[in-house]
């Protein structure tokens, strides 16, 4: 008999605390990114559209980017 699943904010908890990564899937991915985005929390919502996104075109998000800081050792001026 299998565990119930964890509830959403449950998943976003674990992911908030560096594990829980096996639990996100193509149903509950787009509710944990608006979850990272209602929160502020960037990191995580980055890794959550990269995950989602093969290719890799949510990483390249406006808002996001303009939301996360410069990489140590850039030029913030571009």
């Amino acid at each position: 008999m299998d565990a119930a699943p964890a509830s959403l904010l449950d998943i976003f908890r674990g992911l908030q605390k560096g594990v829980a990564r096996e639990q996100v899937n193509d149903e509950n991915v787009q509710a944990l990114v608006q979850m990272a985005q209602d929160e502020g929390d960037a990191q995580l919502e980055l890794l959550l559209r990269e995950w989602r996104s093969s290719c890799g075109e949510d990483a390249a998000s406006v808002t996001l980017q303009r939301r996360l800081p410069p990489e140590a050792g850039s030029d913030p001026r571009g």
